[in-house]
């Protein structure tokens, strides 16, 4: 699996217009002619330890990789311990997989919808990774134009919300819970990925500036 950079992009700016041009691995890519994801059942408890954290986290990577039939992705988790500085969690993906600094924002949450929809997310970016979207996404010319990089990087991350809400329909989630977490256009390509429950509906980069605002 080619290497995407950690952050490859930044949630940032303001909304322009600026579409998407002679990018087809972005805007006609073969992955939103693809199905439904595979409805997989998956059993899991977060807990509110390290131990238990950390079998979530591998046990969701394994039913997203079912439900995206994209299995096998390695999972390395560092556990980051508070101290006088308060970590959090961040997953991202790298040359072999996910990786997951482990924090305690994690490990003490009461439920799982973050962990859940950044996991998700995340694995949405090994998507975009094997199908040639982040490599696509990352070589756009912005034309030395913040706000168009901007516009771009939302783009990107947009869709990785939209790949989540269609694997947690897959996984049987409720669509109801995510608006205790979510706002704005991130909920709305979220909600465009779970009633779709594929990633046919999350064509970001074909659509209008306002709705990647």
């Amino acid at each position: 699996m080619a290497a995407t950079a950690a952050g490859l992009f930044l949630f940032s700016g303001t909304a322009a217009a600026y579409p998407i041009n002679g990018a087809p691995d972005l805007t006609a890519n073969p992955l939103y002619e693809e199905g439904k994801l595979t409805k997989t059942s998956c059993a899991l408890k977060k807990g509110m330890t390290r131990s238990a954290t950390e079998k979530y986290v591998r046990s969701l990577v394994v039913c997203l990789g079912k439900a995206w039939d994209r299995p096998g992705i390695k999972v390395e988790i560092h556990y980051q311990r508070d101290g006088k500085k308060k970590y959090k969690s961040w997953p991202f993906v790298t040359l072999d997989g996910i990786y997951v600094g482990l924090a305690d924002d994690w490990i003490k949450a009461k439920n799982d919808l973050r962990v859940f929809h950044e996991l998700a997310s995340v694995y949405g970016e090994v998507v975009q990774v094997q199908t040639g979207i982040a490599k696509a996404a990352k070589t756009l010319d912005f034309h030395g134009d913040q706000k168009e990089l901007d516009e771009q990087e939302r783009r990107y991350a947009y869709q990785q919300s939209c790949f989540a809400g269609a694997a947690a329909r897959a996984l049987g989630r409720p669509a109801k819970s995510w608006k205790s977490l979510l706002k704005g256009n991130e909920l709305a390509w979220f909600d465009r990925g779970y009633k779709a429950g594929g990633p046919s509906a999350c064509n970001t980069w074909k659509a209008s500036s306002a709705k990647v605002a």
